[in-house]
């Protein structure tokens, strides 16, 4: 990132703020260069990128069919690309008022005043990460809450990230020439609960096909699980580190060690009722990247800017930023353990 800190003329010309100014502003800055666990988080759950527009359109395309053998002398078969869905994510804008009291510069307590100021750009991380966070695990609903306000969890397939009915874009005609709208699952009630069923998962991933039906062949190598399933976290480490097969005593290859990257949202702490039916998100950080699936998009980073009130004497901050997030694939994606409505069962 690269906070921007702005003073206005009053402040300069303030004899008790003056000579904190610099270096409260040092202080934002230095906090700002320090790479901490909200800013990881961000960064492996979303694709982060910078706007210059006040919102981003983005969607997917099927590809191109196969190369077929053509007549000698004749034209080869021209082919287009099958357009998928499209998504707009629009900017929005997030604040946060800070005050120093004029009383701490008066008696110089630094401190107080650099917690504070520290306070500001950590806040912003966290928002950052909490507002992708929530909208990626709250993705088998149609909308989530983040701080009051309502946010929508849909592609540009007109449901939520995480659904037992996306939409291909091409139909299929059956034999009898029916025409079917095909769908594909990325939501599932079964946990995590063995190296087979993560297996399974992975398998069921790579068989996705694009808008156009071509099976994609997609690599699952991240698992995101929520803060507090410390059951599923030990259970994971052992699948993903162990040289044997976990929670037997076969003499068998452990198939999934060294396949997977362990992700703790320490954001996400839903209710889990049993620990050994936690709930994940099992995902391709390759497809994410490649698809634009979950994106991220900073408009304005952090700008913070300052005033002194009179009526306190009070020196108040002001930060202000834009941001958006939202999917324009799903395919990148699943969710284990799910407990919404329409989630569908392994059998």
């Amino acid at each position: 990132m690269a906070v921007m800190v702005r003073s206005n003329s009053e402040l300069a010309n303030d004899e008790t703020w003056n000579e904190w100014s610099d270096q409260l502003a040092g202080m934002f800055f230095d906090e700002d260069t320090q790479q901490n666990k909200d800013d990881d988080l961000l960064n492996a759950l979303f694709v982060v990128k910078k706007s210059d527009r006040f919102a981003e359109k983005a969607g997917t395309f099927g590809s191109l069919g196969n190369f077929a053998e053509k007549t000698e002398g004749q034209d080869s078969a021209e082919d287009t690309f099958e357009q998928g869905y499209f998504n707009i994510l629009q900017h929005s804008t997030f604040t946060k008022d800070v005050v120093m009291s004029r009383e701490w510069a008066e008696d110089a307590q630094v401190e107080m005043m650099a917690q504070r100021a520290k306070s500001m750009v950590r806040a912003y991380k966290r928002s950052r990460a909490q507002f992708a966070s929530d909208l990626l695990t709250g993705g088998d609903s149609a909308t989530i809450t983040y701080e009051g306000k309502t946010y929508s969890t849909k592609g540009g397939d007109n449901v939520p990230i995480f659904s037992s009915a996306h939409p291909l874009k091409t139909a299929t005609t059956l034999s009898g020439g029916t025409t079917v709208q095909a769908t594909e699952c990325n939501v599932f009630t079964n946990p995590v609960a063995s190296a087979q069923i993560l297996n399974r998962y992975a398998n069921i991933m790579r068989n996705y096909k694009d808008d156009r039906g071509h099976v994609l062949g997609l690599l699952a190598d991240t698992i995101v699980i929520p803060g507090n399933a410390y059951y599923l976290e030990d259970l994971i480490k052992k699948i993903i580190g162990s040289d044997g097969e976990v929670g037997n005593d076969y003499n068998d290859i452990n198939t999934q060690r060294g396949k997977w990257k362990l992700v703790v949202d320490h954001l996400w702490t839903p209710t889990i009722a049993d620990q050994t039916a936690a709930p994940c998100i099992i995902m391709s950080s390759e497809a994410n990247k490649d698809f634009l699936g979950s994106t991220f998009w900073n408009r304005v980073d952090l700008d913070i800017k300052s005033e002194i009130k009179t009526s306190s004497r009070n020196l108040l901050y002001n930060g202000y930023s834009r941001w958006s997030a939202g999917f324009y694939n799903w395919r990148h994606v699943i969710m284990a353990g799910s407990s919404a409505g329409g989630a569908q069962t392994l059998t």
